[in-house]
């Protein structure tokens, strides 16, 4: 699973945030709902769009915006993190 073929800009270059309202008050939790292929705010120089962890690429690192974007995490994407989806 990679992403080969998509659209989409590379998820390390530019900043995650939660879609659809959700928030975090934890990075823990942050990184749960990314690893688990939940929705989220990919935000670029040239836009944004929706993604999920299925759009990212084995070591590939995220920073991932969390607590009313006021913090941030960043995480890298392992072959395990597949194995799940």
């Amino acid at each position: 699973m990679t992403n080969q073929g998509n659209t989409y800009p590379k998820l390390s270059e530019g900043t995650l945030t939660p879609a659809y309202g959700r928030d975090y008050s934890s990075k823990a939790e942050a990184i749960t709902d990314f690893r688990e292929g939940k929705d989220f705010k990919g935000n670029w120089p040239q836009g944004s769009t929706l993604c999920s962890i299925r759009d990212g690429v084995i070591g590939e690192l995220v920073k991932i915006r969390y607590n009313r974007r006021t913090k941030a995490v960043f995480y890298t994407i392992t072959d395990s993190d597949y194995m799940r989806s």
